[in-house]
């Protein structure tokens, strides 16, 4: 099921108890002025930078909030959450309270933005995985499944904060049971329902922006059919 919307609308009209697994990459809390990305000797490519995370609004998201709207429409909580640095307390502060189990992945850019002044290189993203006990795991994955890392090219993507279908799939082989059914809401450009459909899981996807939206249900068809929750696309 893909869905065109916000999210916050949408997750509170899903089933309780009907989500195995979440895979989403969140809006990521940037300064706002794209401080960070770019020296001041480039002031117009950090201020194209910053305008496309300000579109995704990238400023507004708070954490608790989201885990709490998630936790009644999954059998039992798990998800793998990426985030940058500044996020990482928040994720592992609310998978506490809950007396959840966490882990933190990393995914290892070999050519980050080449911008540093008082501050090391911004070649590391974050992945905080909260699941409670006694929920699937698979021993039957490739060895490299169980990796913690990934390395990755920043080559230009469909979308400013794409991920790696390779890595997502992985989370999808150990972490979702055979025809399970896997959420992002935050599609973005559809990788976490392509590595679904690889899979053989199934697949809910919320994206607020049309464009995105669109490109996401294109990748997900070209892969020969798309992931279901009530065997219907929206």
């Amino acid at each position: 099921m893909l869905v065109q919307g916000d999210c916050y609308e949408i997750i509170p009209t899903l089933p309780d108890s009907s989500i195995d697994l979440v895979i989403t990459d969140p809006p990521y809390h940037f300064d706002a002025k794209g401080n960070g990305f770019f020296s001041e000797k480039h002031p117009e490519k950090r201020r194209k930078y910053a305008d496309a995370l300000m579109s995704l609004e990238c400023c507004k998201f708070e954490p608790k909030q989201f885990l709490d709207m998630l936790l009644p429409k999954m059998k039992k909580f798990y998800g793998f959450f990426f985030c940058n640095k500044v996020l990482v307390v928040d994720y592992i502060t609310w998978a506490k309270l809950h007396r959840f189990l966490f882990d933190i992945f990393i995914m290892a850019k070999s050519n980050p933005l080449p911008a540093h002044s008082t501050h090391h290189l911004n070649d590391m993203e974050y992945c905080i995985m909260i699941r409670e006990p006694r929920t699937y795991f698979s021993k039957d994955g490739y060895f490299d499944d169980y990796r913690k890392w990934y390395l990755k090219s920043c080559k230009k993507g469909l979308h400013p904060a794409e991920k790696p279908v390779g890595m997502l799939e992985r989370f999808v082989r150990v972490s979702c049971p055979d025809g399970g059914i896997v959420l992002d809401p935050f599609m973005g450009s559809g990788s976490t329902g392509v590595a679904c459909v690889r899979n053989g899981r199934s697949f809910i996807g919320i994206e607020k922006n049309q464009d995105y939206f669109n490109l996401a249900k294109k990748r997900i068809d070209d892969e020969n059919g798309v992931g279901t929750l009530f065997g219907e696309a929206i």
